[in-house]
């Protein structure tokens, strides 16, 4: 009984004002959550249609990490099945195919037909595109040492010739 007196009033103060006033008649912490779950877990038109609209803009942007927003891709769908909007696998991996940069089409390619007649499963495409990922920043890396060591090169082969010039 302590531990959730001391809960609530935790939680509480965590709260807004506006917030904190909707469920100031709440007195445990299981009414509390069921009050803010009624509050914002409605499965209300205007949250589906704002859900879904983070969903079909969800753009990655072009030399930007995946990572954020195959989390986002994530956390977006698992909202909507909260609210009653799922999502067959295909769908979830034929969306984190279309919210790739235009520079990936060879990897949107190889997810539509890495599964031959099989439907395109999420993980799978998820995984090719982390892999992807990684290889583009591997190829990145070894392109900037390599010009980086030819620039080098270049700099002690000017420094060398004008010394055998002065001297």
């Amino acid at each position: 009984m302590k531990l959730d007196r001391q809960a609530l009033g935790v939680i509480r103060l965590t709260l807004s004002r506006n917030v904190a006033f909707n469920i100031a008649k709440e007195k445990t912490t299981t009414g509390l959550m069921k009050s803010l779950s009624n509050m914002y877990e409605k499965p209300l038109a205007s949250n589906k249609v704002h859900l879904m609209r983070r969903l079909f803009n969800l753009r990655m942007t072009e030399g930007a990490s995946v990572a954020q927003p195959l989390n986002e891709l994530n956390s977006v769908t698992t909202q909507l099945s909260s609210v009653e909007i799922d999502f067959e696998d295909e769908v979830r991996a034929l969306i984190l195919l279309s919210s790739l940069p235009d520079s990936w089409s060879a990897t949107v390619t190889a997810g539509c037909s890495s599964s031959g007649r099989n439907k395109s499963k999420f993980d799978d495409v998820r995984d090719l595109v982390l892999r992807e990922e990684i290889q583009q920043r591997e190829s990145d890396e070894s392109s900037t040492s390599s010009v980086l060591h030819t620039e080098s090169r270049g700099r002690n082969t000017t420094r060398r010739n004008e010394r055998e010039r002065s001297s």
